[in-house]
């Protein structure tokens, strides 16, 4: 197991909303969290932008654990759909990444977000790899 992966639950914002690291393989990552009445928007679902972070958490818990001494990743785009919302009635809310290509430079990570049999959204995530010089 890298340190990424063991370091998983020190990380504030996975503390903040309780997202739990589920599995990564090298080729993907399910990462997923219980939402809470205090997760919801105006209209009583879970805020967009929670769904997000979910969904890039997983995306970089894709990437992240086979980075190289000396690397390191940063977002430089992602774009999500939101399919359905997603409600704390309905529970868990998971995503699941699936790693579509990285090469030396750039990695692209699709994710799926599903609460139950509800897909909630999709979306494509851009990240760049920096090496320390060196």
């Amino acid at each position: 197991m890298s340190a990424a992966v063991e370091n998983f639950a020190s990380v504030p914002v996975n503390r903040l909303f309780g997202f739990q690291l589920r599995s990564e393989d090298g080729a993907g990552a399910v990462v997923a969290f219980r939402p809470e009445p205090a997760h919801a928007q105006e209209y009583g679902v879970v805020h967009g932008g929670i769904i997000s972070t979910l969904a890039d958490t997983a995306a970089v818990y894709t990437i992240l654990p086979g980075l190289e001494a000396g690397e390191r990743m940063t977002s430089i785009e992602f774009k999500v759909n939101f399919l359905a919302g997603a409600v704390v009635e309905r529970g868990e809310v998971t995503a699941r990444a699936r790693l579509v290509r990285k090469g030396r430079t750039v990695a692209v990570v699709l994710v799926d977000v599903q609460q139950g049999e509800v897909q909630v959204a999709t979306g494509l995530f851009t990240y760049i790899i920096l090496r320390s010089a060196g």
